[in-house]
């Protein structure tokens, strides 16, 4: 399984955005977010942690890594490493409101990425 299977099996399984994301949307979401950011200025996943890193958040993209406990980032955060037109981008990609994608990002890409780095890196989707 994948980074982004890891994040559409979340939303599909609840949190504060389930409502919004349907089991079809959180199915279709891995496929959409990999060709989102394969489009934006990051490339993939790794290329994203990496903009976070840049940002200041390398203790957080570390512990996400890592096998401790996951630091967490707040949706404001996330709006300061993500510029608008990026998120603007990314969010109509994936069909979500602009307005909303930070907070998904907040709240799954920590345990997205921890589900992904057994190692303490990425492991690439089979």
């Amino acid at each position: 399984m994948g980074l982004f299977d890891n994040i559409g099996a979340a939303l599909g399984k609840g949190g504060a955005f389930s409502g919004f994301v349907t089991g079809a949307l959180a199915r279709q979401l891995p496929a959409k977010l990999a060709a989102a950011l394969a489009a934006s200025p990051y490339g993939d996943a790794e290329g994203l942690l990496e903009r976070f890193r840049e940002a200041g958040f390398e203790a957080e993209v570390a512990s996400w890594l890592g096998s401790g406990e996951n630091l967490p980032i707040t949706t404001e955060e996330v709006m300061e490493v993500i510029d608008p037109m990026t998120m603007t981008d990314l969010a109509g990609a994936l069909g979500v409101p602009p307005s909303m994608l930070p907070g998904l990002i907040a709240q799954y890409l920590p345990m997205a990425v921890d589900k992904m780095s057994p190692e303490g890196r990425l492991v690439p989707p089979a």
